[in-house]
């Protein structure tokens, strides 16, 4: 009579496969949450100058003054005709992670806890410089030149 083999895995071999995988999960879930933050991150310095841009070409372009409107406090942005208000759907939000400030001529800002660019439709701009600083203290500065609404941004 022949004698088969057990097929199968043991109790101890499916054991050591479980801790290790447990081991490896971990491992990944913080390193996942810090990709995701500087994901977000990079993202915000990116919508922060792709509206400064865009808020000069559309002034340029339309040949009327257009305001980028930053709410610090409430972590949002748009980009408007100067002097309108801004419709809640036109904000973009940015995450709640970033610690945001806005340094910009003060005559221009409608009110308490909102500092606006605006771009004139000659090319040139108000100015200022927005800061945008994660949790860990490193940040990005962008300033907008007041000449040439030139946006540039460097490592704070």
């Amino acid at each position: 009579m022949k004698r088969s083999l057990p097929s199968g895995f043991t109790l101890i071999e499916l054991t050591v496969v479980l801790v290790i995988a447990g081991l490896l999960f971990a491992i990944s879930v913080p390193n996942f949450s810090k990709l995701s933050d500087t994901r977000d991150y990079r993202e915000a310095v990116r919508e922060v100058v792709s509206a400064a841009n865009s808020a000069r070409l559309r002034a340029i372009q339309a040949n009327q003054s257009v305001d980028l409107i930053f709410e610090p406090d409430q972590k949002r942005l748009a980009v408007v005709i100067a002097g309108e208000r801004p419709e809640e759907s036109s904000f973009v939000r940015l995450p709640e992670s970033l610690e945001i400030s806005v340094t910009s001529a003060s005559a221009l800002s409608p009110a308490s806890g909102v500092s606006v660019i605006r771009f004139y439709p000659a090319g040139g701009a108000s100015g200022g410089d927005i800061e945008l600083v994660r949790e860990t203290g490193v940040g990005t500065l962008i300033q907008i030149g007041w000449l040439l609404a030139d946006v540039r941004q460097s490592r704070i």
